[in-house]
């Protein structure tokens, strides 16, 4: 046989079909794609269907009206889709868009921050302050003293330290809020509201919530911005503005973040279209496009709101940002905010920026409304605000958490697909009235300790068996007539236990001022101004970096002298070097973890400022070691009195502060 006959019989073979075929094919693909770039693919993509049948040659065929028709594999088709969703992902990386798959990113903390990044703090200052936990003392002398946990007592290195607080991102975009107000209808929707007589002066932005997306590369940030002509106890209009910024807390400006919610046919027919013309030459066509598959930052939250006059702003207020794991293990981003409904109460919100309205609605932003079931028979109450949010278990991206009041402790587990509510725990009884004039208010998102300090703090058989866990986070002290201004608001550092179904406040501190002189409600000055309250509020946590350093127990008495020898007898150009190196391990008063914590702020309801904050995992620690009360063994009728105990001596440890503050201010 010669070979001509030889070619002939390999070329009309089977085999040619399956394998040859399609390997030239998918490498021509490729090339041209690479060579093209997103116009190529997307002249490509016009039939979803041929292009993913298109792949593959099939180990079966039948005849059919006198045709060859080709059966895929299983196999021959799973290989086609993931080119197709390979494909599409190159084009969405080219516009700079998250792609439709990203490994997931394993034994990290959605709260944990920039994936392998430690920023410096620059400017740090050292804070003192008191908290107050549990005690089993219940003799003649002080409660508070007995509560009360002050660095002082620490047996380890408890020293909090705080960088310089800044601002973050610029004043408001009044043409970019103008702009809206045109295209979303509010402008002529809001009675009060008049576009072409709007003051720009009475614009302002406060109430800045943060959060980490890993899976994006940005800090997505929320602010509440508010139009007040007339008063700023009185305002008209309130929005949700939207920001990024970098892991440095610089903003990033006209970066589009994409629909978390997309198929890839939805994808693929944006793309299919931007291929049809000049996308670099026609701009705006470009931008609608682009608006079908994602958000362009910074921006309005578009969400649908009540626009009757109720004697209340119209508007979201009050927005607080947190993270959950979707379907694919990709980090979103939920807002919690509030606004009248339609009974004329003001509710509970969560909006899904990062997701598309399907309703029959022409504003973007899904939203749903929180309320009880109705076999519960509970109602909420007129006016609801100030929830703080954690997780509790991290895999559940559908549920939601909420600490409801803090006094008396009420907390809810809510589903974030339709809203509805339990009570998980509302203890029966009155607020306590801690102090005349002073109410505990909601702050920030709540942090969970990770499960391996718990197990640390707790002992072994403590935690076995039962379901702990503990979540730090800030709430907000408000005393009237306390010394500063006609009031005064400020955090304090708040730490909640859960054991199995129940909860409980551990500890919680005076005044938490991170050292500043807190911005008169006038804007002018730093002073005491009793026309106006005196506001600084802790708003979230946008993460909590923890990384162990050691863990030097007391008894390795022996090690330390044989390290502390090493050093002695080195020679002497090398002392230096060694003692540094080897500082945390001879020292036993050295912390076992190093830590940041982010924090956003807000003074007199005028700015957004970060600050970052550190060794609060170790403060945290140690208060609870040193405390007197084997606390997971105390979770019984005696709960409600203990943390009674500690919201009052907190409480009044505020106001020696108030009067303090008033001092110098």
């Amino acid at each position: 046989m010669n070979l001509k006959g030889v070619s002939l019989k390999i070329w009309r073979g089977h085999r040619a079909f399956k394998v040859v075929i399609p390997t030239i094919f998918l490498i021509l693909l490729a090339l041209l794609c690479t060579w093209t770039g997103l116009d190529a693919l997307t002249s490509k993509l016009e039939e979803p269907q041929p292009l993913a049948l298109g792949l593959i040659t099939n180990r079966n065929s039948t005849v059919s009206g006198g045709k060859e028709a080709f059966i895929p594999t299983k196999d021959e088709i799973k290989n086609a889709r993931e080119y197709y969703y390979k494909l599409l992902d190159q084009s969405l990386l080219r516009l700079d868009l998250m792609p439709l798959e990203r490994p997931k990113i394993e034994n990290t903390s959605i709260y944990s921050g920039p994936s392998g990044y430690f920023m410096n703090i620059s400017s740090a200052r050292t804070v003192q302050f008191n908290s107050y936990l549990a005690t089993d003392r219940k003799d003649d002398g002080d409660i508070c003293e007995h509560m009360k946990f002050g660095q002082e007592k620490s047996t380890r290195s408890t020293e909090i330290k705080i960088s310089e607080a800044k601002p973050l991102g610029d004043d408001v975009n009044i043409s970019a809020i103008k702009r809206y107000l045109n295209i979303s209808g509010y402008g002529e929707d809001v009675p009060k509201v008049d576009i072409s007589n709007m003051e720009n002066d009475c614009w302002y932005r406060f109430a800045g919530s943060a959060i980490w997306l890993e899976d994006q590369q940005c800090y997505f940030e929320v602010d509440r911005i508010m139009y007040a002509p007339e008063s700023r106890s009185s305002p008209w209009l309130s929005l949700i503005w939207m920001q990024l910024f970098d892991k440095d807390f610089n903003e990033i400006k006209s970066k589009r973040l994409r629909f978390m919610d997309l198929s890839g046919e939805e994808i693929e027919s944006v793309l299919s279209e931007l291929g049809n013309f000049n996308a670099t030459e026609n701009i705006d066509r470009r931008e609608k496009l682009l608006d079908k598959i994602s958000t362009k930052f910074p921006a309005v939250m578009d969400i649908s709101f009540i626009t009757e006059d109720f004697g209340r702003p119209q508007g979201p207020e009050d927005p607080r940002i947190f993270a959950r794991l979707d379907k694919n293990g990709k980090t979103e981003p939920v807002v919690v905010f509030n606004q009248i409904n339609d009974r004329e109460q003001v509710a509970m919100y969560a909006g899904f920026p990062l997701r598309r309205n399907r309703e029959q609605d022409k504003h973007g932003v899904p939203t749903v409304e929180f309320n009880f079931g109705s076999e519960t028979n509970l109602e909420f109450k007129p006016i609801e605000k100030n929830w703080m949010p954690f997780i509790e278990d991290p895999e559940d991206g559908d549920k939601i958490s909420f600490i409801y009041e803090l006094d008396p402790l009420a907390i809810l587990h809510c589903t974030l697909h339709d809203g509805i509510c339990d009570v998980a725990q509302k203890i029966k009884a009155e607020p306590t009235e801690i102090e005349t004039g002073v109410s505990l208010r909601g702050g920030t998102n709540l942090i969970a300790i990770p499960s391996s300090i718990v197990q640390e703090i707790f002992t072994k058989e403590q935690t076995e068996g039962n379901n702990v866990g503990m979540w730090v986070s800030f709430l907000k002290y408000h005393g009237w007539e306390s010394g500063c201004g006609s009031s005064t608001y400020r955090p304090a550092l708040l730490t909640l236990v859960r054991y199995d179904d129940k909860y409980k406040i551990e500890m919680m501190s005076g005044a938490f001022d991170f050292g500043m002189d807190v911005l008169s409600f006038d804007g002018k000055s730093v002073k005491c101004d009793d026309d106006g309250p005196n506001v600084l509020s802790p708003n979230s946590i946008p993460f909590w970096k923890i990384t162990k350093v050691g863990n030097l127990k007391e008894t390795d008495n022996e090690k330390r002298a044989s390290e502390k020898t090493q050093v002695q007898n080195a020679p002497n150009n090398e002392n230096d070097h060694k003692e540094e190196e080897n500082k945390e391990m001879l020292d036993s008063n050295s912390p076992e973890y190093k830590d940041l914590m982010g924090l956003t702020i807000s003074e007199a309801d005028r700015n957004v400022k970060y600050l970052v904050i550190s060794n609060i995992i170790n403060y945290v620690m140690e208060a609870f070691k040193t405390s007197s009360l084997s606390r997971l063994g105390s979770f019984d009728e005696s709960i409600y009195t203990e943390m009674v105990d500690i919201e009052k001596c907190a409480v009044l440890d505020f106001l020696e502060y108030c009067k303090e503050y008033e001092k110098t201010h």
